[in-house]
């Protein structure tokens, strides 16, 4: 072996060796109902206002569109005129960064001229071009979800606990990946709801993503900011909540201590999830 080749070989485990010693230090114990709530206020607005407006927008089209995110930003009514060049601006934005978007996330499903003979929330028909489309990716995250539920609870022999720990971190993914699509979905183009082709059988989840994902719709074709649009985000955001606290409790009866610590809780680190910062203001706090 060379010497570069030995070298890197130690590099590999000591990078390998660091990063399980990180993971076995980090906080495993589940989220209670008061951080669950706060966190999902923030998520809703990293994924709706930080990372669109000051992650993928250029300071030129900062400056150009400053009066209109101005007022998106403080939480001021948008008239339906105004919602609808918003709305327009935040489409022509996610498009530009599909691309790295479907590298964070393998559900995001990408469509051509969904729905063209149907009325869109900005005044035509449809969502004309190739997008993302945030409910059918959602929905692929929600199905993930259940799947991997599913694969813990079935798991067994030798490879069991490698299977949970495996599992629960995806679990973990599709959950946070689930708000990331539907909020930042109220301030794109889109048609109205459609109810799932086919039942999930997964009791109260389905019930509580369906009343998630119908809140989140009603908002994406209501005035931004306005009451409808709040009043909305809110019953989203409660049913999220709820989702959260039962997938927790799901994967925390079915995981030791050991493989918690491996698979990671919610918006642990390694399950590729944002990490909001407490002190974040939200439009509208709950």
């Amino acid at each position: 072996m060379t010497r570069i080749a030995r070298w890197a070989a130690i590099t590999i485990v000591v990078l390998f060796v660091l990063g399980i010693g990180f993971i076995l230090t980090r906080d495993n114990r589940p989220h209670g109902a008061r951080d669950v709530r706060l966190f999902t206020s923030l998520l809703n607005e990293i994924a709706a206002i930080d990372v669109p407006h000051n992650s993928f927008l250029t300071d030129d089209e900062r400056r150009q569109n400053a009066g209109l995110l101005g007022l998106v930003e403080s939480g001021t009514d948008l008239s339906p005129e105004q919602s609808q060049s918003y709305r327009r601006l935040m489409l022509a934005t996610l498009h530009k960064h599909q691309s790295r978007l479907v590298w964070l996330d393998s559900n995001l499903t990408v469509l051509t001229d969904v729905c063209m003979d149907e009325p869109n929330n900005v005044g035509g028909s449809g969502i004309a071009g190739r997008h993302d489309h945030h409910d059918v990716s959602a929905r692929r995250n929600f199905a993930d979800l259940v799947m991997a539920l599913e694969h813990i609870d079935a798991a067994g022999g030798v490879m069991a606990p490698f299977v949970r720990v495996y599992r629960a971190n995806q679990a973990y993914k599709n959950l946070t990946d689930i708000i990331l699509h539907l909020a930042v979905s109220v301030h794109s183009v889109s048609v109205p709801y459609r109810p799932p082709e086919q039942d999930v059988e997964a009791g109260s989840m389905a019930a509580d993503f369906e009343a998630m994902l119908v809140a989140y719709k009603v908002a994406q074709f209501a005035p931004v900011n306005g009451t409808v649009y709040v009043a909305q985000i809110g019953r989203a955001m409660d049913a999220y909540d709820r989702l959260v606290l039962t997938v927790q409790a799901r994967i925390n009866q079915r995981l030791s201590p050991l493989e918690r610590r491996l698979a990671g809780r919610w918006l642990a680190i390694h399950t590729v999830a944002p990490q909001p910062d407490r002190t974040m203001t939200v439009r509208f706090p709950r």
